[in-house]
């Protein structure tokens, strides 16, 4: 694992529960560590329901009063006023047609740190109406700060458009640190499975044999199909090695399912004899017929 990767949090939506919190994720209970992720994710929007529910009417107030003001005056006074944290609470009471209006006039730093404070889900509607090119560039802003765990939340809640746009903002490297922590759907599938070859050449290109083994993991065989139909055999070989190394030897074979006969005849060949036992039975019955030819 690269010492990028490795900063990723392994329970992330601690992060957003510290955060939402005023603390560190070190100050939290450490039984919320085996909490699972889904669980995590209702306790985080119970605490800021529970943190919010006196105020609501104050931030309906204040988003009452933004939708009365000239645009250019209520992002100047938001932003000048309203803490990001505040300011997230009354964009989640906006009409989604102001707040796409509003998020053009305060600075990107000022909306990056909105964003972070925003529950995507409770404002998927104002989140949807930020035009596709917004989201990039806020994208961009949050993935320079690591901020992976917010940008796998908007993943979940964005369409199709600014998901595109969120994307491509990404390195090869920002991949390989949101893509363990997406939560799937048919939106994310569409755009993964398409996204652009210049994309697809800088992961191979950028990532060396221990990253693209982390991200095989990270993805099934479907999902990293495109990525490899675009290695050589030497890297194909090396990856095979890494992830043989590491016994990870159930992600090999879902590995081959997706490898073109050529490089699966070639990685087959130079894996070691205690390995390919080790594996042969979880190959497909093609596969085993496969390795049977070349023994």
């Amino acid at each position: 694992m690269t010492a990028q990767a490795a900063s990723v949090p392994t329970h992330p939506q601690l992060v957003r529960v510290a955060r939402l919190l005023g603390v560190e994720v070190e100050e939290l209970p450490v039984e919320l560590a085996a909490v699972p992720a889904d669980d995590l994710r209702t306790l985080h929007d119970q605490i800021g329901e529970a943190i919010h529910r006196g105020a609501r009417a104050r931030f309906a107030a204040v988003a009452g009063l933004a939708a009365k003001l000239p645009a250019p005056v209520a992002g100047r006074l938001a932003q000048t006023f309203l803490p990001p944290v505040l300011a997230a609470r009354v964009c989640e009471h906006l009409e989604p047609a102001r707040a796409r209006d509003l998020v053009g006039r305060v600075s990107l730093p000022y909306l990056a740190d909105i964003a972070v404070a925003l529950d995507p889900v409770g404002s998927r509607e104002v989140v949807r109406a930020i035009p596709a090119p917004r989201v990039g560039e806020v994208a961009h802003l949050l993935l320079e700060r690591r901020e992976y765990v917010v940008m796998a939340e908007f993943a979940r809640v964005v369409d199709e458009d600014a998901l595109v746009a969120a994307l491509e903002a990404a390195s090869p490297h920002d991949l390989l640190c949101v893509v363990p922590l997406l939560e799937w759907n048919e939106t994310l599938e569409r755009v993964v499975a398409h996204l652009p070859s210049e994309q697809l050449d800088r992961i191979v290109a950028e990532l060396d044999h221990e990253e693209l083994a982390d991200l095989a993991l990270a993805l099934d065989p479907v999902r990293f199909g495109p990525v490899i139909a675009r290695v050589d055999e030497m890297t194909v070989t090396a990856l095979t090695g890494v992830l043989l190394d590491r016994e990870e030897h159930a992600a090999m074979a879902r590995l081959a399912t997706v490898l073109p006969i050529e490089l699966l005849s070639a990685t087959l060949r130079v894996v070691p004899p205690d390995e390919l036992d080790r594996l042969r039975p979880l190959l497909t019955d093609e596969q085993r017929e496969l390795l049977a030819g070349l023994s």
